[in-house]
């Protein structure tokens, strides 16, 4: 194998191709990129065997072949070389890197690509299209609901759904819940229910531009993302995800609208003296008025007066000042409004005016 290829377009794959490794086992296969020269096309491949990476580039092709080498210290090799022209010929198991001038110099160890798994990408006529702001606006309204208990393996990851005209995500860790729906108008096959794992969710929200479309494939265990001339894919979460619906509360009798960026203040101002173990605030809501403050412990007090649009009897809840800053930060809106029936029942938390999602809040004891 011999080719020649720019240092800046050949470290933009292989910096997407590590994240598909196996980095803790960096000496197996797993750990490896592969690396296959066929005339002046790279094909670069990655995988864990759980999620991985397909891409091809344009080089100046010298000598054919086929290999695999290590990750993390071919990526590190990539980074740290000047900017410019960059050879690369492969001899006796050892990829030789060097400049132009030949003033810097490496060789790498690489192992027989016969080994490394085989990755099947489906025909082109198997993806739809999404738009990349929509998916990644879906991502960003429910990601950081999604469980990091392992115990919990279907709540690992983000429900996505196909409805009529529309597409739906939902992610919850059994104590919020952050839903999203969103028309699409390009035509989508139809395909069960599928539950993507967060840390894909991660990396297609990484690889986004927010311009243009993303082509998507669903099979029954995998996820397809195309973008480009790379394809990135992950295994599906195979558990039932929980039937969310009846979570989310229909009839809410109680509003409360109040300045968005106000409330994000005021929870990051309280919440210096919360302890860490709960993270619990209070939030008092009266004619008018949302109080936000701590209650006493071995640290202080901390208290803001907010002025909202509220009427009613007075109520007085507890609250995760992390469940309530999640979602507010990520909304696109002036106001926000906390919808509820009592302070024991889950509360509604959307913005104002009322777009296409909202977050599910279970509320603390106050004692």
């Amino acid at each position: 194998m011999k080719f020649v290829c720019d240092q800046e377009k050949l470290l933009k794959e292989i910096s997407n191709a590590n994240d598909f490794t196996a980095q803790r086992n960096s000496l197996t296969v797993l750990g490896s990129i592969y690396l296959c020269l066929e005339g002046n096309s790279l094909t670069i491949k990655s995988t864990d065997q759980k999620m991985g990476y397909v891409s091809c580039i344009e080089v100046s092709g010298e000598e054919d072949g086929t290999t695999t080498v290590m990750g993390t210290k071919f990526l590190d090799i990539i980074k740290n070389l000047p900017s410019g022209v960059i050879r690369f010929s492969e001899e006796d198991r050892l990829l030789k890197i060097s400049t132009e001038n030949a003033k810097v110099n490496f060789k790498i160890v690489t192992a027989d690509a016969s080994a490394f798994p085989v990755i099947d990408i489906p025909s082109s006529d198997m993806f739809f299209t999404v738009a990349q702001k929509d998916l990644t606006d879906m991502i960003n309204q429910v990601s950081f609901a999604v469980s990091d208990d392992e115990s919990k393996f279907a709540m690992n990851g983000a429900l996505f759904e196909k409805n009529e005209g529309s597409v739906t995500m939902v992610a919850t860790d059994g104590r919020r819940l952050s839903y999203i729906e969103r028309k699409n108008d390009s035509v989508i096959p139809d395909f069960s229910p599928i539950t993507i794992p967060s840390k894909f969710l991660s990396i297609i929200k990484k690889s986004s531009v927010n311009e243009g479309s993303f082509n998507v494939c669903i099979t029954d265990s995998s996820i397809f993302i195309k973008n480009g001339d790379s394809v990135l894919f992950s295994n599906l979460i195979k558990n039932e995800f929980p039937a969310y619906r009846r979570v989310i509360p229909q009839s809410l009798s109680k509003s409360c609208i109040v300045n968005r960026k106000e409330l994000e203040e005021a929870i990051k101002r309280v919440s210096i003296l919360v302890e860490n173990k709960f993270k619990k605030i209070i939030l008092d809501f009266s004619e008018n008025t949302l109080t936000v403050y701590t209650q006493n412990n071995d640290l202080g007090e901390g208290k803001q007066v907010l002025e909202c649009s509220y009427s009613g009897e007075n109520v007085v809840c507890a609250m995760n000042y992390m469940y309530l800053l999640d979602p507010i930060r990520v909304m696109e809106s002036e106001s926000v409004n906390i919808s509820f029936n009592e302070a024991s029942r889950p509360f509604v938390v959307k913005p104002e005016p009322e777009r296409d999602y909202l977050h599910v809040i279970m509320p603390m004891n106050l004692n």
